[in-house]
């Protein structure tokens, strides 16, 4: 209707919302301006209207969870008075997922941050990754499933049902501690590390994902942060797929040694030779003695 009323090149009106100092003065007619004048006064009445929704669903229906989604992500802080969670992207692929989560989180605490895990390949990237990959990402955010079991084996099953048991341990920290950014993927170290540490500092979930693969490969050791120096902290690895446990399995460390030393994480997952992959990730949980 407004292309009839307003005969313009709406991918120029789209680049001078987006970029308007990309678009050149002869483009800026004044039938430019009222459709752009126009086309604003229509998101603002939408979100006006969207708002009124949205508050009416929840004031009806309290105990519902309701993501904020459309069309492919949708992170709004002014929705988000209605909705638990927002959909970060419809790209769910694992390893894209740590970028983007890893950002996200700079603006929007995990508890609102939905996070799935999805089947593989991956819809959007093709990608393949291991399922202990695609839950330990996942498990970083407000875990949720974006698979069918029709079409899991019974091993990825049980996988997926003792994550989602684990994670209900761990939500409290993840979605209502504090978070601690170690390692950024963007800072092109092979990996990317991130913890939660509670407000009593008396648990915290370490995150280790391996994001690069090359022969001989090293990877700084990563330094935790936010434990209090003085405690004891005890180590138990969830979502374990390996044959054997880790060194630091069930032994305690000092939150100093773990803040100024870090603990040793195998670049690899030791399992069968036919379920070896080249992705490798770890998730520890710490509990204060």
């Amino acid at each position: 209707m407004i292309s009839h009323l307003f005969p313009i090149d709406f991918s120029l009106l789209y680049l001078s919302i987006s970029c308007p100092f990309l678009l050149s003065p002869e483009n800026k007619s004044k039938k430019y301006w009222y459709v752009l004048l126009f086309f604003i006064f229509c998101i603002r009445k939408q979100k006006k209207i969207s708002l009124l929704h949205s508050d009416r669903i929840r004031a009806k229906y309290k105990d519902v969870v309701i993501q904020c989604c459309a069309s492919g992500g949708r992170a709004n802080w002014g929705m988000l008075r209605g909705f638990d969670e927002f959909w970060v992207s419809d790209n769910t692929d694992a390893l894209q997922r740590i970028y983007m989560q890893y950002g996200t989180s700079y603006f929007f605490p995990a508890i609102a941050m939905a996070s799935h895990i999805s089947a593989v390949p991956n819809h959007t990237v093709f990608r393949t990754t291991s399922l202990k990959y695609r839950i330990d990402v996942a498990m970083s955010g407000r875990l949720g499933m974006e698979i069918q079991p029709k079409n899991m084996t019974d091993e990825e099953k049980a996988l997926c049902k003792k994550a989602i048991s684990e994670y209900k341990e761990i939500r409290p920290v993840v979605q209502f501690g504090d978070l601690y950014r170690l390692v950024s993927p963007y800072d092109n170290q092979g990996l990317s590390s991130i913890m939660y540490v509670s407000e009593a500092k008396d648990k915290a979930v370490f995150y280790w994902w391996k994001i690069a693969n090359f022969y001989n490969v090293h990877l700084p050791l990563v330094k935790m942060a936010g434990l209090d120096a003085n405690k004891m902290y005890k180590v138990r690895e969830l979502d374990v797929i390996d044959n054997k446990p880790l060194d630091c399995e069930g032994k305690s460390y000092s939150g100093m040694y773990l803040m100024e030393h870090g603990l040793e994480m195998p670049y690899t997952n030791e399992v069968d030779w036919g379920k070896k992959t080249d992705w490798s990730s770890r998730v520890l949980y710490l509990e204060a003695q």
